[in-house]
């Protein structure tokens, strides 16, 4: 992205290696530490596999028989709000760098959660340890993070057009 971008200027640059930045944050915040155990790969069998598996939460806006944590309001919305708040970022890029149509957005914001949980499920089995839970919630929230990501941008977007009409000397 940043040698495609390279002639638009140092905004568009600055905004590509901070993007760039924000998806080695993503990563690090959601795959590491990976604990990877000390029999592997002897320890991976069917009956771990499938006993991960069934670890997996499939069932929408329930999540009270996969967590560890008493049931509060306080971490339901920390859990729930941190897995939004995360794909916020990711929202408002695609609509710095590629403007979707509203159609394409959606699919990049269900994409984005699929990707994320999917590679992690991806991970648990390669390495027969459960290290995280794997929620069907968490596709929807990061799903939803792009699309507020995305309205921000394009809330932003329309107040910077209209200021530049007003005033065009005061902004960069």
């Amino acid at each position: 992205m940043i040698w495609r971008n390279r002639k638009q200027g140092w905004k568009t640059l600055f905004a590509t290696l901070l993007f760039g930045l924000y998806v080695i944050a993503v990563i690090g915040v959601i795959y590491f530490p990976i604990s990877i155990p000390l029999n592997w790969p002897n320890n991976l069998s069917w009956q771990e596999t499938l006993h991960n598996l069934n670890r997996t939460n499939l069932s929408p806006l329930y999540f009270l028989s996969i967590t560890h944590h008493p049931f509060s309001l306080r971490w339901l919305l920390i859990d729930f709000g941190l897995n939004a708040i995360l794909t916020v970022p990711f929202g408002f890029g695609l609509g710095y760098f590629f403007r979707p149509k509203w159609l394409k957005l959606f699919f990049w914001a269900l994409l984005t959660g699929l990707a994320l949980e999917g590679t992690q499920l991806i991970v648990i089995l390669a390495i027969g340890t459960f290290y995280h839970t794997v929620d069907v919630n968490d596709v929807i929230l990061n799903a939803l993070g792009v699309i507020i990501g995305f309205g921000v941008f394009c809330i932003l977007n329309g107040l910077n057009q209209k200021l530049k009409k007003i005033r065009p000397h005061y902004l960069f």
